[in-house]
């Protein structure tokens, strides 16, 4: 959901803060609030053999900095049953400008210990648990959220549980399926379903989970879109490995790519960090197919405070001799 810019921004901060204020609350309520902002930004210069047109040799490389996301976050406790998060983003406009956009907006309802239901614009199924796992969203999205398969938020009916202290976990929604970042444009929804299993779920975890989605209420003239992922991760004190296969398909065109990584921690110095990405939109074209690689240095400086240097890839099936490339200062800062 984009949010006009200028004063309609502020008045939208100035209103949900002032409604989570506990000096707003009733007689005797003291809700619990808690506010955070979280900011990802980069330094990137350009080391691919022809960046340009304009480019010509001797010409300084390009290079710039940027701001990539801002998250502004809102939580509140109302009781032991309901709460209500608000949180925003900030993405370029097609005229380039940065421009906030509301990104969650639900309210929550504890069903049971271990059973949660949203309701608004909430995280969607995979993509906040790839995420979450990959745990470098400031260094790159998580796959299917690059690769624009899935949206990593969306407005519908979630309901999510975890069970046996963690042994089994699972997430499902019918949403919009365009995404918190565009209007409903059709009758269409998605159904998400994602179920996990970790048999180690201790000190070392081992999630294992599969995940579809696929379009319902769609007319009779249009094919629906079917979305596939496996995937498995293993988390240690030392290391994190993460790695998924994911189908999309949608009539006789489909979709096929893989996402791996892995992040190796020296304890209270760095972290190691590499991932290959390989997308194909089209698997009965033979040209259309992109990889990309990261590869670089990282260090946590407190939590929600890390810079890294990345060196960057991607290589296009259509042109495999000249990869853009480039060299990136990441940093990650937050309350």
């Amino acid at each position: 959901m984009r949010i006009a810019p200028g004063s309609t921004v502020i008045s939208l901060i100035s209103a949900v803060m002032i409604a989570f204020s506990p000096q707003t609350a009733l007689a005797g309520d003291t809700p619990d609030v808690k506010a955070g902002a979280l900011i990802f930004a980069h330094y990137g210069y350009d080391l691919t053999e022809s960046p340009s047109e304009e480019y010509q040799s001797g010409d300084p490389r390009p290079n710039a900095f940027d701001i990539d996301r801002v998250y502004l976050n809102f939580k509140t406790k109302i009781d032991d049953t309901f709460s209500v998060r608000v949180t925003s983003d900030v993405g370029r406009t097609s005229d380039k400008k940065l421009e906030l956009f509301l990104k969650y907006a639900y309210l929550q309802v504890n069903a049971s210990d271990e059973i949660k239901l949203r309701f608004g614009s909430a995280g969607t199924p995979q993509v906040g648990f790839s995420d979450k796992f990959w745990g470098q969203r400031w260094l790159a999205k998580s796959f299917t959220d690059q690769e624009k398969i899935l949206s990593s938020a969306d407005l519908g009916i979630f309901a999510l549980g975890s069970h046996a202290d963690g042994l089994f976990s699972w997430s499902t929604a019918i949403i919009n399926g365009e995404g918190y970042g565009n209007p409903e444009s059709d009758t269409d929804k998605a159904a998400q379903v994602r179920l996990t299993v970790d048999p180690l779920n201790g000190d070392i975890k081992l999630p294992i989970s599969i995940f579809a989605s696929r379009d319902v209420f769609t007319h009779e003239d249009i094919d629906p879109t079917t979305t596939m992922v496996a995937s498995v991760g293993l988390a240690h004190e030392y290391v994190n490995v993460w790695g998924e296969y994911v189908t999309d398909t949608a009539g006789e065109l489909g979709g096929a790519g893989v996402s791996t990584n892995v992040v190796a921690t020296v304890p209270d110095l760095f972290n190691v960090v590499v991932r290959y990405d390989m997308w194909d939109p089209d698997t009965d074209t033979e040209t259309d197919a992109h990889a990309t690689i990261r590869a670089g240095i990282t260090k946590d400086f407190a939590k929600k405070i890390s810079a890294g240097v990345m060196f960057e890839q991607t290589q296009e099936e259509a042109d495999m001799e000249n990869p853009s490339k480039g060299v990136f200062l990441r940093m990650q800062a937050g309350f």
